[in-house]
């Protein structure tokens, strides 16, 4: 009998010639949108690639070269899009995309799109993830609010009722119509960037993260239609169910995550990038400076050096003392920036910590971090890729400065030229985003609570159809 309910609601919704308008509308610009941001992402990728290969082709070329001219000539690091960008661009772009990698200076990312596009890249971007969240259960909500008022007003409800249809029937048939619509809408999303993303030259879709993004979009359509459903059962008509239900979207779009951004940035402040790059200035100051060869750091380190070698000058040194005060001053360095950065994500994981727990009574702020989570387009996935290239550059810096102190030359010797095939062999950079698990483990809060809000969804709809089989509800 449930099935026949669904059949007749999913019929009733295309035989209405504005309603099926507006749903072909809303699947064209589903499948459009979901085009449009495989094709950018793919452009991205091929850009980014070109862009590592040319910094690739420019480190290899400049020939025979001192290393710490190579230190300052750098390198870039890359980030590249998420596994699911095309469908979810989370802080992607509103974050830098490229670090400098060079001697001396950690990098700081550049050329966020944000940076480049002014205000108008702050707001929401068109993806599928934005749809998904946003417009699509509006749509639910205007069809299924009025569903069950149509049903009152016309008869049919009662109708129904007396024939000997169960209350928990009608109401689930509404509520699986209205589940199955959206789980349609996610199946074209899903299907326009899969087949987009494979036509490209540099096709990329990740199975698995696929799988979890169509099963976490699922989960939060059969929220929002339960919640839709039992709102329709609940309220006296339909005019007060959409009123109330319209009044929740705007406050789970626009006013919790707003409240909540705003709470966790006055209770945990950051620090501007000038600010933060000041201090760490600052820091360093007290430090080594391997420039200086009158640096009291450097004097210390220098005799130690002179008496590991036992004689009692640097010009009597086998190895280049310079090499030796340059890495002196990375290391330093790079415990400044231990110390700094770390009091800064400490900052970030309190904001993170205050939004998981807004996100706990607001699906939709769960959806959304899950989603970017899945789509590796989150801060997590940010600070995954700054780490790895911060490695990457101590690394680097550390093997140039070791060939720049054990590579041949001796204290002094500037003219000093390690060879194109030394150059070569130290590896490019290559970013790997964190496994899925991993990335979820971060998120499981957020997932429960989509959970509870679908068996709480579904107490109701249980409790409502049960009352309308005694007649305590008006139908």
């Amino acid at each position: 009998m449930m099935t026949l309910i669904v059949r007749l609601q999913l019929a009733n919704w295309w035989r209405d010639r504005r309603l099926a308008a507006v749903l072909l509308v809303s699947i064209g610009a589903l499948a459009a949108v979901s085009v449009w941001s495989a094709h950018t992402d793919a452009s991205q990728r091929e850009a980014h690639a070109e862009a590592a290969a040319e910094a690739r082709e420019q480190w290899e070329g400049r020939g025979p070269s001192h290393p710490h001219s190579m230190a300052h000539f750098g390198d870039f690091a890359f980030r590249p899009s998420g596994p699911l960008a095309q469908l979810d661009r989370g802080v992607q772009a509103r974050l830098g995309k490229v670090l400098r990698i060079e001697g001396h200076k950690q990098g700081t990312p550049l050329f966020a799109d944000a940076a480049r596009a002014g205000t108008v890249a702050r707001f929401p971007r068109p993806d599928a993830a934005f749809f998904l969240h946003i417009v699509v259960p509006l749509l639910l909500i205007f069809l299924g609010a009025m569903g069950l008022a149509a049903d009152r007003q016309s008869g049919r409800l009662r109708l129904s009722l007396v024939q000997g249809i169960g209350g928990r029937d009608v109401v689930g048939g509404h509520f699986l119509s209205l589940w199955m619509l959206g789980l349609s809408l996610l199946l074209v999303i899903v299907l326009a960037s899969w087949g987009a993303a494979s036509m490209g030259s540099s096709a990329h879709i990740d199975g698995g993260r696929l799988l979890a993004f169509v099963v976490v979009h699922g989960l939060f359509l059969a929220v929002v239609s339960a919640a839709v459903t039992a709102a329709s059962v609940w309220a006296r008509s339909g005019r007060s169910a959409l009123l109330a239900l319209l009044a929740l979207w705007i406050a789970g779009t626009a006013v919790l995550p707003r409240a909540t951004g705003s709470a966790a940035t006055a209770l945990y402040p950051l620090p501007s990038r000038d600010a933060f790059q000041a201090a760490i200035k600052e820091a360093r100051e007290a430090g080594p400076d391997g420039h200086n060869p009158k640096d009291s750091f450097i004097a210390k380190r220098r005799q130690e050096v002179l008496e590991e070698h036992g004689v009692d000058s640097v010009a009597e040194l086998p190895i280049n003392f310079d090499g030796i005060a340059m890495q002196l001053d990375e290391e330093f360095a790079n415990q400044i920036w231990d110390e700094h950065h770390g009091k800064l994500e400490a900052r970030m994981a309190q904001q993170s910590k205050l939004g998981s727990w807004g996100a706990v009574i607001n699906p939709f702020q769960s959806v959304d971090h899950v989603s970017m989570t899945i789509a590796g387009t989150d801060l997590l996935h940010d600070l995954s890729f700054l780490h790895q290239a911060e490695s990457y550059r101590r690394v680097l810096i550390g093997q140039l400065n070791h060939e720049h102190a054990y590579g041949g030359s001796k204290t002094g010797d500037r003219t000093f030229k390690a060879t194109p095939e030394f150059y070569a062999s130290l590896e490019p950079f290559q970013y790997a985003a964190p496994g899925l698990a991993t990335a979820l483990r971060h998120r499981l809060g957020e997932i429960l609570a989509l959970v509870v809000w679908l068996l709480l969804m579904m107490m109701a709809l249980v409790r409502g159809g049960a009352r309308l089989e005694r007649g305590d509800l008006s139908c």
